[in-house]
């Protein structure tokens, strides 16, 4: 168990609640009906692959047997997408998200100006992994170390302002003084176009992500991991500089515990606020049983798709926990993030 979540689960026991497992409800159906799950990140990245080899094992045991369309929303780093499932999408149970960190993060760690929404009204669904993020450079690029990260300027592409892949690196730069710049703009796909034509030098994200949307990086040494946040165990990390290691305080060790929390629940699923009870119930028992599939989890096996499934309850739990985080925190990491989104 990570420190972050050793973290999580401190705050969350006093507090937790005992809640009932979730059942299907009997009189819930969605027979003949199109299910739209908007995914808060691009096309082709490796959140949007993970889920598109999930959906068809998880329409298979909602009720009814619904068709499911993806439509991706990656504008704002994916704020727009979880907007629009809190605002608009219907609440029948004909519409659920998906989200990548960086808009948990955002109401939180943000400037609070882009997130209309509260993470708590969602309903959660089940998330499917947990993975630390590591800082990827492409084999041509003259960055070689961490070491050259602090000398030199390092360009990485990145999505939106408020996205995982713009707020990591600005946080490492904050902790360990590196001069990693993020470039915004791209979406998940064109973000790795960019590192393989060498307009950037790399990017940062999860090793799962890579081995997803680009497995050949990793077979064919194509990238120079230099630095992962956290402590995961995943053998092709195991010489890779970890951050946890370069931190000089304790009040830098928590800033980094508290940001990476929602990477302990990476690309959940979730309601929007106003659906049914029933409705929440049905779609937490299709995850619990689609995830568990057997043929499913062969074919991610396969894909080199790194699954750690976490339930609704725990997702909740851990949203919960983020919002219980004392304030001087909060504001350690927002001074670290915030500030910096504009520096070029």
């Amino acid at each position: 168990m990570s420190r972050a979540r050793q973290w999580l689960v401190a705050y969350v026991l006093a507090a937790a609640v005992a809640l009932p497992v979730a059942v299907p409800a009997a009189d819930f159906t969605l027979q003949g009906k199109t299910v739209t799950l908007y995914a808060a990140l691009g096309l082709g990245g490796g959140g949007d692959t993970n889920a598109r080899t999930f959906l068809p094992y998880f329409a298979k045991v909602l009720p009814g047997e619904p068709t499911i369309i993806v439509k991706n929303m990656p504008g704002g780093g994916g704020i727009q997408g979880v907007q629009y499932l809190y605002n608009v999408a219907p609440a029948d149970g004909t519409a659920f998200g998906l989200t990548p960190g960086g808009p948990v993060k955002e109401p939180l760690m943000g400037d609070g100006s882009k997130a209309t929404y509260d993470l708590r009204k969602f309903h959660w669904i089940g998330s499917m992994s947990t993975e630390d993020s590591v800082c990827a450079i492409w084999h041509a690029s003259p960055i070689k170390s961490i070491a050259d990260a602090q000398k030199n300027q390092v360009a990485l592409a990145a999505t939106g302002v408020s996205s995982n892949s713009t707020l990591v690196p600005i946080l490492i730069n904050d902790l360990i003084g590196t001069k990693f710049k993020p470039i915004s703009g791209y979406d998940g796909g064109t973000s790795l176009l960019a590192v393989e034509r060498g307009e950037v030098d790399g990017r940062c994200m999860s090793i799962g992500a890579i081995r997803s949307a680009r497995p050949q990086w990793l077979r064919d040494n194509q990238i120079r991991m230099i630095l992962i946040t956290g402590d995961s165990p995943d053998p092709e990390a195991k010489d890779v500089p970890r951050l946890t290691t370069m931190l000089k305080s304790d009040a830098d060790r928590k800033a980094l515990e508290f940001f990476s929390m929602p990477d302990e629940i990476q690309n959940p699923l979730m309601l929007p606020p106003a659906v049914a009870p029933e409705v929440v119930s049905a779609y937490r028992h299709a995850f619990d049983q689609a995830i568990k599939n057997e043929t499913y989890r062969a074919e991610a096996n396969r894909l080199q798709q790194n699954i750690q499934p976490h339930t609704g309850d725990e997702v909740q739990k851990t949203i919960e926990a983020m919002y219980a985080t004392p304030k001087e925190i909060v504001d350690r990491v927002k001074r670290a993030t915030t500030v910096k989104r504009s520096d070029k």
